[in-house]
């Protein structure tokens, strides 16, 4: 056993980085830039003025370097030979995704990049001259063109873009605008396609996104939320306790429950009592869980019926850690009744019917046969004998309840008003807030994990046919 538990755990050490690799990719892929979601409220009001700007600029550099968004993505590249190793340090997203596909058009970097620098010169002597009364109201206007022209992908899109800006511009900027075109309509001229075709190596080395990423989640540092600009870890800190909790509370009870149901139904097969329990069980399944939560608030929670439970919430408003411990227990156990019935009862008839099926089947055997010949009590046949040997598959169940402890309920957590992992991971999902819905993916991965494991090994408990070393 000892032996078969270290090679699962070598397996799992490629398996996690594979898992890894996955969510920093789906992260990496998210739409919209990170630094200007973290950066709302803070930046100026359109860059009027060249200070205002440059201070924007600022701010926006600094936070890009904080997040490690100015290195490469991973230790390695390979891309084809035009592509250049320092274009990952243009700032925006979108400039640095319209350069590539111009240099996947052309191949040649050299000219693509004379038509960006030729781009920031006349960028940087727009918001360097003055707001004359000789721009009348076409200054807001090429300020807008202005900030499109450098994410143009297609090139005639690009030279349209141009020659929209033209006739809007004041004498002192046509120059740097003529250089700018002049510049652009060369990438035709002085194309390398060929290079788009050869592929080439980038090595980069243990600076990068991904190396500072996974550091982090090594450390238990997940990064920071988009969202309050707060750590996520202790964000998942405080949301992971009450989905454990309420999940494993409703696990323990659903399986204290549904498990002696099931054999009840296995060993009174075809009964009143069997038939009883299963259409109770199923009667329950079929009840969808945020209705019930929904109509157990209507009636259960004051208004016009009864106020029996809170409507919602954790604890009291009141709620003190001054309070005595069987205090707070008890408070906290009065508002998370509700809540834990309503995610226990729908669990019922599946896991009842499974543990029903699997005694069925296991009170078939040959030696549950030999043990009833021997005389022995059908209790001890029962619970002795079969019990044990028909778990297997309550076993497969219980590897997915690690993830499923820290994923939590979207609908039931809203409906309760309960600050756990579902309720946050939905609040991340409206919010775009990718750092948190991706640290949730990979503690769930790796749960998973967990789960297969623990099942492996309790395979081997509960029935003792299965052997992992060889004989």
């Amino acid at each position: 056993m000892i032996a078969y538990l270290l090679r699962r755990l070598f397996f799992f050490i490629p398996t996690l980085f594979l898992i890894t690799i996955l969510s920093f990719l789906i992260s990496q892929s998210a739409p919209g830039d990170p630094v200007e979601q973290m950066l709302v409220g803070r930046a100026g009001s359109g860059g009027e003025q060249m200070a205002e700007r440059q201070a924007t600029l600022q701010a926006y550099l600094e936070k890009r370097k904080e997040l490690h968004l100015d290195l490469p993505l991973f230790y390695f590249a390979i891309v084809p030979l035009a592509e250049p190793e320092t274009l990952h340090l243009i700032p925006q997203v979108p400039v640095q995704d319209a350069l590539r596909r111009l240099v996947y058009r052309f191949g040649n970097w050299k000219a693509i990049q004379a038509y960006y620098k030729a781009y920031l010169r006349l960028d940087s002597a727009f918001y360097a001259s003055a707001s004359a009364s000789e721009w009348g109201e076409r200054r807001t206007e090429v300020r807008a063109l202005l900030a499109l022209i450098p994410q143009e992908k297609n090139y005639e899109d690009l030279l349209y873009r141009l020659r929209q800006i033209e006739p809007l511009l004041i004498p002192s900027l046509i120059p740097f605008y003529r250089d700018l075109f002049r510049a652009v309509e060369a990438l035709p001229t002085t194309a390398q396609r060929w290079k788009v075709y050869v592929p080439s190596i980038h090595w980069y080395g243990t600076r990068n996104q991904y190396h500072h990423w996974l550091a982090g989640l090594l450390k238990g540092d997940f990064g920071t939320s988009y969202q309050d600009k707060r750590p996520i870890a202790q964000k998942l800190g405080e949301a992971v306790r009450w989905s454990i909790v309420i999940n494993l509370i409703s696990i323990v009870l659903a399986y204290l429950i549904s498990i002696p149901l099931g054999v009840t139904s296995a060993v009174h097969r075809g009964s009143l009592r069997d038939r009883s329990i299963t259409l109770t069980l199923f009667m329950l399944y079929s009840l969808p869980s945020f209705w019930i939560g929904t109509m157990a608030i209507v009636f259960l929670c004051g208004g016009d019926y009864l106020a029996i439970f809170p409507p919602g919430g954790v604890q009291s408003t009141e709620h003190s850690s001054d309070w005595p411990l069987i205090e707070r227990i008890v408070d906290w156990t009065y508002h998370l009744i509700l809540p834990v019935i309503v995610y226990t009862y729908g669990s019922l008839a599946f896991l009842s019917r499974q543990m029903r099926t699997a005694l069925l089947e296991t009170l078939q055997q040959d030696y549950v046969r030999t043990a009833r010949a021997k005389g022995l009590p059908e209790s001890l046949v029962v619970w002795k004998h079969a019990f044990r040997n028909s778990l297997i598959p309550i076993i497969t169940l219980l590897a997915s309840v690690f993830p499923a402890m820290i994923s939590g309920s979207v609908i039931l957590e809203t409906i309760f008003s309960i600050p756990g992992m579902g309720f946050l991971s939905y609040g991340a999902m409206v919010a775009r807030d990718y750092p948190v819905i991706i640290a949730v993916f990979t503690i769930g991965a790796v749960l998973t994990l967990i789960g297969i494991l623990v099942g492996d090994i309790l395979y081997a408990v509960v029935d003792p046919r299965i052997r992992y070393t060889k004989k």
